[in-house]
């Protein structure tokens, strides 16, 4: 998307710069440069893309001779923000965990200014949701086997958290095959595939799907997880709606 077309969409939906800037979490600064045809990160191109996509100028409508605009944004206390369409959707952005600060995400992840000074990532939503919902950048490529469903390095998986308290119960991975994964072993999260949650002697089995030797299956005892996140979206469409 370029300069011209970023300023035609959001004239088009009636938002201004700033009120771009706040849905994609920039400043009016940064938006201006952007129409100007300045470059745009991967991430915030993807964002604007959501923002700004044809469906949303397209549903754009007239009630009681008032435009439907953008609402304010609103949080929900995990420090996720929402924004209201024009079609009737939700836009929900949520902190984009970058590489360099996935260690220590654990550690500041109670602290709402700390998730709302990261990078963020959207998704289209059917509505307002109260859990913690978290974007990781993939690095490796354990999950990377050249499929349709792979999930190759520098992908975002959108995710939710899964409170402690629920995993006495049996994971929902075959609703949700995919987990990122905090063990005590590692501040890194591990990406994985979960195949198996054995509730009677308290352990899951993590499969990748790359087949290489060096990602063959293993299990991971419950007491040696300290966070459970599952994946709700990989990087696709706006389109798509997602499940709570």
């Amino acid at each position: 998307m370029e300069g011209l077309e970023i300023k035609q969409r959001r004239e088009a939906l009636g938002i201004t710069q700033k009120e771009l800037g706040d849905l994609i979490g920039a400043s009016r600064e940064t938006i201006i440069n952007y129409e100007k045809g300045k470059p745009i990160p991967k991430s915030k191109s993807e964002i604007l893309n959501k923002v700004l996509s044809g469906d949303a100028v397209a549903d754009k409508r007239v009630v009681d001779a008032e435009e439907v605009r953008f609402a304010h944004p609103f949080e929900n206390k995990n420090g996720n923000r929402f924004m209201t369409l024009g079609n009737g959707k939700l836009f929900m952005l949520m902190p984009l965990l970058e590489f360099n600060v996935q260690a220590g995400f654990l550690d500041n992840y109670q602290d709402t200014d700390f998730l709302m000074d990261l990078s963020q990532h959207g998704i289209m939503v059917e509505k307002q949701a109260y859990g913690r919902y978290v974007a990781f950048r993939v690095n490796g490529d354990s999950m990377d086997d050249g499929s349709s469903h792979a999930i190759s390095r520098n992908s975002i998986v959108s995710t939710r958290e899964l409170q402690r308290q629920h995993w006495v119960n049996k994971l929902r991975y075959r609703d949700f095959p995919y987990w990122v994964i905090y063990t005590t072993q590692s501040k890194l999260p591990l990406l994985k595939e979960i195949i198996e949650h054995n509730t009677e002697e308290g352990y899951i089995t993590c499969h990748s799907l790359n087949d290489s030797p060096e990602f063959t299956d293993f299990r991971l005892y419950m007491n040696d997880i300290q966070a459970l996140f599952y994946v709700i979206d990989v990087n696709k469409s706006v389109s798509k709606k997602v499940v709570y």
